[in-house]
């Protein structure tokens, strides 16, 4: 028996260890939280309406799935599709769902959920910017629950790789319908994380899928996702975000190469460095607007630019010049063309063009039958566009061009380019396949100011209707060589995303098109 004394020793002792006990279970059940950065507010979460990176980056990575993904090789492996067959003639791809995945509000992803999102982009009232994407679909239907027909008024060759973009990720048809023009912001997906709650300007939090099925067979967790939730805090200054990343209040951000330095010595963070990105940073003109319609006035301002003093003052020189119009990343890119065709740096030479087509000098300003050249550059707000234009416009100065330089976020700066009223547009875009050349650069372009040249547009369509692969490549090349001939635009750089992200978050990496693998990502226990 035990005496008094003994007995409180052992009660202490018992209490100690359930207390450590209790202590050790909270901590175990501790939320796993994660924090990331987002460079900008995006502009809304719907795919149908917005494909701008940023936007990309928040449905792809958390919210959406698609039927494809493309795997290491950048080859089109099934997702959400089970298998798929293209007709004879190239015109009907068929595709088999896989069973059993639903929506974040519990509704079933099916044939009619696939439908609804390429008929909506497809409906003219959408006026949706991934319309131009699928090209010549015509239509979509349905022969059974788990089967869509995708139908084509001619062949369309990027049509399978190009599913693996978040464009192309499934909404929920009953939330689309039920939210009406305030879906964008209260997406519903199939992804890992489902949407929680969004502050303007400050940040998107993310709740974990509690009913999420993993249909991908490259992620390496194929259950349920380890974090519970994970917070996208908009933070536009790098400084900011150094600071952050280094007081652990963000886990994982993108960063440029200056931002980086701190870590780069320091074994608690890990530093991602793509150096297969497939951006371009491009020039481009109004050609409705004089004189850029003029291709002598776009070749001498060709080569007016440092591309390299660009790519140094806006990434701190990690990435390569372009000189051809189609990132080196991208399957189809052909350095023997931009070598040949493109416009290096030579500002004498700029100088003696500007001559030739009679744009003299006259008080340190170039004009021509009595117009100076006082020109604007619009562009997306974000600090290293504001480096490039800071570049861009010094060097114009110094051939007698000058030029105001304007930044506003994506939303309002991208369908500002519709309008007339502005002369050139320094634009980023991210792309996988080819076929980025006929989104922006085939008549009548992007922006719906390009006029019809016969090389160019013969050589997109004959690329995007090329089913045989060494066809296809035959042909982007001489769409390559047309548009640097022409000038349409001025490719600038490709840059390489640096991410930085603390070694506690595991499972951190990302894929072919630079989706991360959200529901890989964990807590290490301390």
């Amino acid at each position: 028996m035990l005496n008094r004394r003994q007995f409180s020793i052992a009660t202490a002792l018992s209490a100690g260890v359930l207390a450590f006990s209790s202590t050790r279970q909270v901590l175990a059940q501790a939320p796993q939280v994660a924090r990331f950065r987002l460079p900008i507010d995006p502009e809304g979460l719907f795919n149908v309406q917005s494909i701008s990176a940023v936007v990309s980056g928040v449905l792809g990575n958390y919210l959406l799935e698609g039927l494809v993904y493309l795997d290491a090789d950048g080859k089109a492996q099934p997702w959400l599709a089970q298998s798929w067959q293209a007709s004879e003639d190239g015109k009907e791809i068929s595709f088999k769902l896989k069973d059993g995945k639903t929506f974040h509000d519990g509704t079933p992803f099916n044939a009619e959920a696939v439908k609804f999102h390429f008929d909506t982009i497809l409906d003219p009232k959408s006026a949706s910017p991934a319309k131009g994407i699928v090209g010549p679909l015509s239509k979509v239907e349905t022969p059974d629950g788990m089967t869509v027909v995708f139908t084509f008024a001619k062949p369309f060759a990027p049509f399978i790789n190009l599913l693996g973009q978040s464009y192309f990720g499934f909404n929920s048809p009953t939330a689309v319908r039920l939210a009406g023009d305030a879906y964008p912001r209260k997406p519903v997906g199939t992804g890992p994380f489902m949407f929680d709650k969004w502050v303007p300007g400050a940040s998107i939090e993310l709740i974990r899928n509690p009913n999420f099925k993993q249909f991908r067979p490259d992620a390496t967790n194929q259950g349920q996702p380890y974090l519970d939730r994970i917070v996208l805090n908009v933070l536009t200054e790098d400084g900011v975000v150094t600071s952050a990343l280094m007081t652990e209040e963000l886990d994982a951000a993108s960063l440029t190469a200056d931002g980086v330095v701190p870590f780069a010595a320091d074994d608690r963070y890990n530093i991602i460095n793509d150096q297969n990105a497939k951006n371009l940073m491009f020039m481009e003109f109004n050609y409705k607007k004089a004189p850029f319609g003029d291709l002598a006035f776009r070749e001498a301002i060709s080569h007016a630019i440092d591309r390299e003093a660009v790519l140094a003052a806006a990434f701190g020189g990690n990435g390569k010049i372009a000189l051809g119009p189609l990132s080196r990343g991208i399957p189809g890119y052909d350095d023997k063309v931009a070598e040949a065709y493109g416009t290096p740096y030579d500002p004498e030479k700029a100088k003696q063009l500007f001559d030739a087509a009679g744009w003299v000098m006259k008080d340190g300003i170039r004009t021509k039958d009595g117009m100076p050249a006082k020109f604007s550059i619009r562009s997306y707000a974000s600090s290293t566009t504001e480096r490039a234009l800071a570049v861009i416009q010094a060097n114009l100065a110094d051939i007698g061009i000058v030029v105001d330089v304007g930044t506003a976020d994506w939303g309002s700066f991208y369908p500002g380019l519709l309008k007339p009223d502005w002369d050139m547009a320094l634009n980023r875009w991210t792309w996988s396949d080819p076929s980025v050349m006929s989104q922006l650069f085939r008549s009548p372009g992007h922006r719906q100011l390009l006029p019809a040249n016969p090389a160019i547009d013969t050589a997109l369509d004959s690329a995007d209707t090329a089913l045989d692969p060494q066809k296809r490549m035959a042909f982007v090349s001489d769409a390559q060589k047309a548009i640097l001939e022409d000038r349409r635009i001025l490719p600038l750089l490709t840059d390489w995303p640096i991410t930085v992200n603390r070694k506690v978050l595991e499972g951190y990496h990302f894929d072919y098109l630079g989706y991360l693998y959200a529901g890989d990502l964990k807590i290490a226990a301390a």
